[in-house]
């Protein structure tokens, strides 16, 4: 089983990358002092991602391109992938963003499912709130695995 989190709308919403990362050259990381037994394999002009530390791994990311393809779980056709480990200052990102892109009379779909061999045993509860109802809240119940309301799969639906 895999557990995939994600948006699903019915309009484009930006993507978002709230790590640090870098995209240098094996050149340029030779040059800045950035060590690895690799380099001597690679082309001098190959690019690398870099990142100030392994917390950079746990930041918020929504991306469009998903890796777990047509889900089957939404009749929206924009699907955008959420990547991050649950920390407040990360929810408080994820409602920020949300808050910014659900567009005015549509409505955006949040979504936290295990995909398994037998998809009909999937019990996925559903709730609702609009708009400006949407709190942190409601982001801590989804996302943080100790909290006393947390579900193991779930969809909040939000209302604009």
């Amino acid at each position: 089983m895999s557990r995939y989190l994600f948006i699903a709308t019915n309009y484009e919403i930006p993507e978002l990358d709230n790590t640090n990362k870098k995209i240098i050259t094996v050149k340029e990381a030779i040059e800045s002092g950035v060590k690895s037994d690799y380099y001597e394999e690679m082309d001098p002009d190959d690019k690398l991602i870099i990142y100030e530390n392994e917390e950079d791994f746990d930041e918020l990311v929504i991306t469009k391109e998903t890796t777990f393809g047509d889900c089957g779980f939404t009749n929206h056709s924009f699907i955008y992938q959420i990547d991050f480990i649950y920390s407040i200052k990360r929810a408080n990102q994820l409602l920020e963003y949300l808050k910014a892109n659900i567009k005015e009379g549509q409505l955006l779909e949040l979504w936290k499912v295990w995909l398994s061999d037998d998809m009909n045993k999937l019990n996925i509860p559903f709730s609702r709130c609009s708009y400006g109802e949407l709190s942190h809240t409601h982001l801590v119940q989804m996302y943080n695995w100790q909290h006393e309301e947390y579900t193991e799969q779930g969809c909040l639906i939000i209302d604009r």
